[in-house]
């Protein structure tokens, strides 16, 4: 018998049982979210009395999975295994296959996977993004491969997310992109040599920022160590990026007014690697980047893309009209509304 049926027979014939679960579950992640925090200020959250919050803070540190000290409460490491597992179920109890299968067959892409929840309300589902995202890249990852990572803070979690490999032979890292004017965390060379000591890889970086015209990066290319690097983004063969919304993207690169115009009066959804796409995936702006072009991205072997929370939706939808050929990371709340669309 599968888990699905269990499950199901579960919630009908003790239908409490998983409203309990719920509950809890609800509990354990806010304090993930929030730790330490009051029991006041967890009841507030929650809209749960703080006689019922206290009773049920009461089992949990009896089932040793909360520390309660002066500061508030937090979960311990036992607390924090359980809510990753806990998680992990609602693929079955949500039947989250099911919607991948959907995803997959409407937006014809090669792979779908979804995590549970909506990154845009919950760190967690965020986290969560990042470590279904880290797996499948490192499941990718061969002998002589020439990886490229673009930059944002859900490329960031992707690398905090992956575990360590060592004995990859050949392996390169580099960043999918130039820069751009945000913190240096979240920098594609940045996140490009994070990922390379995670991996025991070697990497270079690109030593130029986006927006820069073109009588500046015409010069900055003649330079030998970029031009190195520029070439060897050719050869990329597995590419992790992100996704991102036309009018938040044009605001990360501090673009002119002229720029938001276009995107309004376009009605522009989405943006990658410096390209701006309307709903159907066709190229209506460009700007002075450096790094992964569009021929590039749809002639890559392997291209991993991570978008998550139901403002991403189309995004996502768009760059999938423009190239199929990746895989897509995202979470229950995107994929729900990209089915609507």
């Amino acid at each position: 018998m599968n888990i699905n049926k269990i499950l199901e027979i579960q919630n009908r014939i003790v239908p409490e049982t998983f409203d309990l679960l719920m509950k809890r579950y609800e509990i354990l992640k806010i304090i993930s979210t929030f730790q330490p925090i009051g029991r006041r200020n967890l009841s507030a959250k929650l809209g749960i009395s703080e006689r019922i919050m206290r009773a049920e803070i009461d089992k949990l540190k009896e089932m040793d999975l909360l520390d309660i000290q002066a500061a508030g409460v937090s979960l311990t490491g036992m607390g924090l295994t359980l809510l990753s597992d806990i998680h992990n179920t609602f693929y079955y109890i949500k039947n989250l296959s099911e919607i991948e299968l959907k995803l997959m067959e409407k937006l014809r892409l090669k792979r779908v996977a979804v995590v549970s929840g909506d990154a845009d309300k919950d760190s967690f589902t965020f986290v969560d993004l990042g470590k279904k995202a880290a797996e499948i890249v490192k499941d990718l990852i061969r002998n002589d491969t020439v990886l490229g990572i673009s930059g944002g803070t859900t490329m960031a979690c992707v690398v905090n997310q992956m575990k360590r490999k060592k004995g990859i032979k050949n392996l390169l890292v580099l960043p999918a992109r130039g820069g751009l004017s945000e913190e240096l965390e979240i920098q594609a060379n940045t996140i490009a040599a994070n990922l390379a000591e995670k991996l025991d890889a070697s990497y270079k970086l690109l030593h130029i920022p986006d927006n820069l015209d073109e009588t500046e990066l015409s010069i900055l290319k003649n330079n030998k160590l970029i031009n190195d690097v520029l070439e060897d983004i050719q050869r990329i063969d597995l590419l992790v990026f992100g996704l991102g919304n036309a009018r938040d993207m044009a605001i990360r690169r501090k673009s002119d007014k002229r720029v938001f115009n276009i995107i309004e009066s376009e009605r522009l959804t989405a943006e990658a690697f410096g390209y701006f796409f309307d709903k159907d995936g066709n190229v209506k702006m460009h700007t002075n980047s450096v790094g992964i072009t569009m021929d590039n991205f749809r002639s890559i072997k392997n291209a991993v893309g991570v978008a998550g929370g139901s403002s991403k939706a189309e995004a996502i939808y768009s760059i999938s009209k423009f190239n199929n050929n990746f895989i897509l990371i995202t979470d229950e709340a995107a994929a729900k509304r990209i089915l609507e669309l």
